[in-house]
């Protein structure tokens, strides 16, 4: 799995890949009483949860990533369906993790590893 050029090995896994609606629907009243529903594919805007382990230097590559902005990025998944994502923090912070040791010293070393969740959602590729 990557994400742009940044290797996320196998570890993580798309915890919201089923519970997302394809339709968007609004409904209302007319001014006879009956209900107006209309209804649409939503193109873009799909939430991508992936959560796992990585390690301290991936983390850090990824807090770069997402400080320099919301640039749409290629994510490719381990089967080889590929989406354009970008970070999503209208869900809380985009790149979440928790070091599996405590030990500050050994959190800081690149190869440390992390419990980590990263919040995407789908966007529009890029022209």
């Amino acid at each position: 799995m990557t994400l742009d050029e940044i290797d996320l090995t196998d570890n993580l896994l798309w915890d919201d890949e089923f519970s997302f609606n394809q339709m968007a629907e609004e409904k209302e009243r007319g001014l006879t009483g009956g209900l107006i529903i209309q209804s649409g594919v939503k193109l873009y805007g799909r939430p991508v949860t992936l959560s796992g382990w990585l390690p301290r230097g991936t983390l850090d590559a990824l807090i770069t990533k997402e400080g320099a902005g919301n640039a749409a990025m290629a994510l490719t998944l381990d089967d080889g369906r590929e989406f354009y994502v970008a970070f999503d923090r209208t869900r809380g912070v985009a790149v979440d993790a928790t070091p599996i040791k405590g030990s500050t010293h050994i959190s800081l070393e690149p190869g440390a590893w992390y419990v980590a969740t990263l919040r995407l959602h789908t966007v529009e590729p890029p022209q």
